[in-house]
């Protein structure tokens, strides 16, 4: 199973809302490993949250923190999806476009709007074992944009949430202004479908147009990263029992090997640079962190005699195992 990520703009919101609410988000970084002064670019395992969430939890000195910190985020977080919004003919035609690119924020948003009569529904598609702090979070979050795209015509009816024990109903209902509904079959919002037609005072069909065309090759990226992501994994896999072959990952992957080696061609690298780089990685992790025998690593490695791992040990680095191994440990 591949691993899950998210976007850093999903949580710097997050970082701005500690500082707000008087937490130094520098000493929730620094816990769970991360530099100070801010979040990297880039995407993170979404297993991470956990440990972030307890952090903050910590720090806050609130046991329900994503509600909590709910309450000091802004409404607008400079994020694409919101200008998708805004130059959209109405909030409906919006929130359509960004459901497209919900992605790019994570790996575990599966978000969709359903509409029967005059109620929509709005899943988020969180998984079910993600903190309940972040859809805590998210819920807030959204209920905030959501709000100020619509000149706060848009007021939820219902917040549903999967976990079974939260906050009091009262503190849901002062920052939701709205029910919540726990241990519910998924997380979402149910609103008036009325708020779909509202309007957008800043529609522009030409910078729609724009921020569509870069929502789509921000998209293709993550999916590059994702392909390249997954192969490594499934190489890590396969080795363990013997070998890794194009034909053999690409069957885990359900596709043609002729079209993975197409798409790791369009995504600028070669699987066998790949099976390269994890076996260079990978001998040199067990060489200087165990004291496994050359033999040993030799297999786990996926070469099939000695005096190959030997060669091309040598030609990686520039030295023999042993001599590396050696000069590690001094």
């Amino acid at each position: 199973m591949r691993d899950l990520t998210d976007d850093v703009a999903l949580m710097r919101p997050v970082i701005d809302a500690l500082r707000a609410s008087g937490t130094d988000p520098d000493r929730v970084l620094v816990r769970v490993g991360l530099p100070p002064g801010g979040l990297p670019a880039g995407r993170f395992p979404h297993a991470a949250q956990a440990a972030f969430w307890k952090a903050a939890s910590e720090e806050c000195g609130e046991e329900h923190v994503g509600l909590y910190l709910a309450q000091h985020l802004p409404a607008f977080h400079g994020l694409l999806l919101e200008y998708l919004f805004l130059s959209s003919e109405t909030f409906g035609v919006g929130l359509r476009h960004a459901l497209r690119y919900v992605r790019l924020l994570s790996d575990t948003l599966s978000a969709r709007l359903d509409v029967d009569g005059d109620m929509a529904v709005l899943t988020l598609g969180v998984e079910a074992d993600t903190p309940r702090h972040f859809p805590e979070m998210l819920a807030g979050a959204v209920i905030r944009l959501f709000a100020a795209l619509t000149e706060n015509d848009f007021r939820p009816r219902e917040v549903r949430f999967m976990h079974a024990e939260g906050a009091s109903a009262e503190r849901y209902q002062a920052v939701y202004g709205c029910p919540v509904r726990l241990g519910a079959e998924d997380c979402a919002l149910v609103f008036d479908a009325a708020v779909l037609d509202k309007a957008s005072r800043h529609a522009a069909p030409e910078l729609l147009r724009m921020h569509e065309s870069l929502a789509r090759r921000q998209l293709a990226e993550v999916e590059r990263l994702d392909l390249v992501r997954q192969v490594r994994e499934l190489i890590a896999e396969l080795l363990v029992n013997g070998g890794a072959t194009l034909e053999q990952v690409a069957a885990r992957l359900n596709m043609p090997a002729r079209r993975l080696r197409e798409r790791l061609a369009m995504a600028g690298v070669r699987f066998n640079d790949l099976i390269t780089d994890y076996r260079c990685r990978l001998a040199k992790e067990l060489l200087l962190k165990t004291d496994e025998r050359i033999e040993v690593i030799v297999e786990r490695t996926g070469f099939s005699e000695p005096s190959t791992f030997y060669r091309a040990f040598k030609r990686w680095v520039g030295e023999t195992p042993v001599e590396f191994r050696k000069r590690g440990k001094m």
